[in-house]
């Protein structure tokens, strides 16, 4: 019997291998397809054309790039050397480059763990409202602040309030899966690759994390809009990734970044707005129309026709 089973045990293996290559390949299409990772690039263009969203929080901005360049500066001088050692054993010539990459990896991290608690959450929740508001959506933000969220504690907070809690979270998640994921750097190209994309792809929804809060999506609706999504969240979350290793900077990037969420998450706003628009003023017109048959109908006499009227005509006469 186990003889059986084990034939039968690898095949399922192999087929759920195969796929979860077909949803990868699939993912991937839709990710590249949907050109959100566009959004990251628009966001670096807007910062520097609309200079005043991100100097709205220069101190904050200031700490951010102190404290990345500060970091990455520490690790690159007490681990590059030995991880580029380690790093050559498996992939040769590009020692040198996977180790800075890895370092940056590490750096994103060890300022994840600081930077986000400390004073980077708040500073990058004000940037996502200045930036929805230059973007014309600042009734979004007006409703968004004034909605009481139906949170399980019971407090009467607003969402100001609560923003950093879900931040933080998503944060504390995003550091196991980098320790977990990290080994996956040694694997000459393959595995870094593989790195980017799959903590691309759970980190991308998290930029959007104050959008729903100011939506007042429950935990389903965020899960059933981040479903419907999957392919444009990986690849916004892959290149934000990207923008966060490079040296020194990459903290800087998390404020352009979290502008090019808040203009995608504007886009959607005006999408659905394009949506929903012509179906109320439909509703309305036929309202309307509804109305204005009702008074006219209301304000002509009654024609009496047929033997009725012939017998009023005849006891007239």
């Amino acid at each position: 019997m186990s003889q059986e089973q084990n034939p039968q045990l690898l095949n399922s293996i192999v087929q759920q291998f195969l796929n979860e290559g077909k949803r990868f390949l699939v993912l991937t299409a839709q990710a590249i397809v949907s050109l959100a990772w566009l959004w990251p690039l628009r966001g670096i263009y807007f910062s520097i054309s609309n200079p005043s969203v991100i100097m709205s929080v220069r101190a904050a901005l200031m700490k951010a790039l102190l404290t990345s360049a500060i970091i990455f500066g520490a690790l690159a001088f007490f681990t590059y050397i030995p991880q580029m050692g380690v790093l050559a054993l498996f992939s040769g010539p590009l020692a040198p480059i996977l180790a800075l990459f890895l370092v940056g990896a590490e750096s994103a991290l060890v300022v994840a763990f600081f930077a986000r608690p400390l004073f980077l959450d708040l500073a990058l929740s004000h940037v996502f409202d200045a930036t929805l508001r230059a973007r014309g959506q600042g009734e979004l933000v007006k409703t968004g602040k004034t909605r009481t969220p139906s949170a399980a504690r019971g407090a009467a907070s607003n969402v100001e309030s609560a923003l950093v809690k879900p931040l933080q979270a998503l944060s504390r998640d995003g550091l196991v899966r980098y320790l977990v994921t990290l080994p996956l750097n040694f694997v000459p190209i393959a595995g870094t690759v593989l790195f980017v994309m799959y903590n691309g792809y759970r980190g991308g929804p998290s930029w959007h994390s104050r959008y729903f809060q100011l939506k007042g999506f429950s935990k389903n609706q965020r899960a059933a809009f981040v479903r419907r999504k999957q392919g444009e969240y990986a690849a916004f979350g892959t290149v934000t990734l990207l923008c966060t290793f490079i040296p020194f900077v990459g903290l800087l990037f998390s404020f352009t970044n979290t502008v090019g969420a808040a203009m995608w998450a504007a886009h959607l706003e005006a999408q659905a707005n394009l949506i929903d628009t012509p179906t109320q003023s439909r509703l309305t017109e036929m309202t309307g129309q509804t109305v204005e048959q009702a008074e006219t109908t209301k304000e002509q006499p009654i024609k009496s026709s047929g033997p009725r009227a012939q017998i009023s005509g005849t006891k007239s006469k």
